[in-house]
């Protein structure tokens, strides 16, 4: 008589419900002997053997150059400082002379940002896809800097995001869409209070964001004069056609805009401000890398230029760099044509009408047949009377002495 294996201690019955089709197959029993033994599967085993012990990950390379707040003063380029301000200061002038739907499609682009040290652009290239996407960036390539211009104000904050994390050296520029809309109020007098002035604009349904008053250039006293910023929206520009306030005839104008070229009080380059600067610092006084108002040295050592090595600070108007940069600013084109013609006129008239050419003795000028005048030059005529008349006064002045 055949008996049954009996359960031992190295099999037992498992009863399993095998869904097939997703249909639950209860009725249908089958009965599995399943050993106590751990097998494993080929699959496992090869992972196991071929996997390391400690598994390590890969190493990512570095895509900027570390900051040495100690490192010798490294001179900068200075064409290229020179044109990175020049190209900065005509695209502001551009963008003043645009009309209104020049401007509406300039807000919409966000500002380049200029990227220094990069040591591999295919892996910060690859970066910036992941972070960015493929088609909202585009780079341009500069002697020490890399240009990159993003597609929207989004990849723009998200770039700034990503340059702060990997400690990179840059600078930009501020957002049209963050940029308030900045006026000046004339004629309010000085000790009006700052809340009053804000609360009076908020209640004529203006989004104040600050409130200034203007101090004197030299002497610091307050002048009637208030800054005034917006925020930015189709309602702000109403603020031009305010004509009184409380009690008080006012006028709203637009700020004055200094024609010298803004400098940074961080790293003393021209071009951009300390607000979008994320450089090395450098003392406007010893050049070093170290905060203006962190500077060791005394009022009576001599002065170091950040730019030009020279010895003035770096806020000289007289530095070289600053002069380069000022000569270098182009023409605007309607200057350019009034020269071209102007000199194209100049050599037509010279052509036509001789210089050296003297006009004939006995010819008068228009200006003296009009004015009634004797010619200037005297006629061959007159020349002989003069001297007949000298000959008889020498002959007369002769016979008196011989008498």
């Amino acid at each position: 008589m055949q008996q049954h294996p009996s359960p031992s201690h190295n099999h037992h019955l498992v009863q399993y419900n095998i869904p097939i089709d997703g249909h639950d197959t209860s009725p249908n029993e089958e009965w599995v002997v399943k050993s106590n033994k751990r097998n494993c599967s080929s699959s496992s085993a090869s992972e196991s053997l071929n996997s390391p012990k400690t598994p390590t990950q890969p190493t990512k390379k570095k895509l900027f150059t570390s900051r040495n707040r100690f490192e010798v003063f490294s001179q900068p380029d200075k064409n290229d400082d020179i044109q990175n301000a020049t190209d900065t200061t005509n695209n502001v002038d551009q963008t003043n002379n645009l009309d209104q739907t020049n401007a509406e499609s300039l807000i919409k682009s966000p500002p380049p940002v200029f990227v220094k040290g990069v040591q591999d652009f295919p892996e910060l290239c690859s970066s910036l896809i992941e972070v960015l996407g493929v088609e909202n960036f585009i780079c341009k390539s500069s002697t020490d800097r890399l240009k990159i211009q993003t597609s929207t104000p989004e990849a723009y904050r998200t770039l700034i995001h990503f340059l702060k994390d990997q400690n990179a050296e840059y600078h930009t520029y501020q957002l049209q869409q963050d940029k308030p809309t900045r006026v000046v109020i004339r004629n309010l007098h000085p000790s009006t209070p700052i809340t009053l002035i804000k609360s009076e604009l908020e209640l004529r349904e203006f989004e104040v964001r600050n409130v200034t008053n203007v101090l004197h250039k030299v002497h610091k006293y307050p002048l009637p004069f208030f800054i005034v910023d917006l925020e930015s929206s189709s309602q702000s520009n109403d603020i031009y056609k305010l004509t009184s306030m409380l009690h008080t005839k006012i006028k709203v104008e637009e700020p004055y805009k200094p024609k010298i070229i803004s400098q940074c009080l961080n790293c003393q380059e021209y071009g951009h401000t300390k607000s979008y600067c994320n450089y090395s610092s450098h003392c406007v006084r010893c050049g070093d890398h170290h905060q203006s108002s962190d500077c060791p040295m005394s009022r009576d050592t001599p002065p170091k230029c950040a730019l030009c090595q020279g010895t003035h600070p770096a806020n000289y108007r007289r530095c070289s760099v600053y002069k380069e940069i000022q000569r270098r600013k182009k023409p605007s084109p309607n200057n350019s044509f009034l020269f071209d013609n102007s000199r194209f006129k100049k050599h037509n008239v010279q052509t036509s009408h001789p210089e050296n050419d003297a006009p004939p003795n006995n010819a008068r000028s228009y200006a003296q047949a009009t004015s009634g005048q004797r010619p200037t030059h005297p006629s061959p005529s007159s020349e002989s009377n003069t001297i007949n008349a000298m000959i008889l006064f020498l002959e007369e002045f002769k016979s008196i002495f011989t008498k």
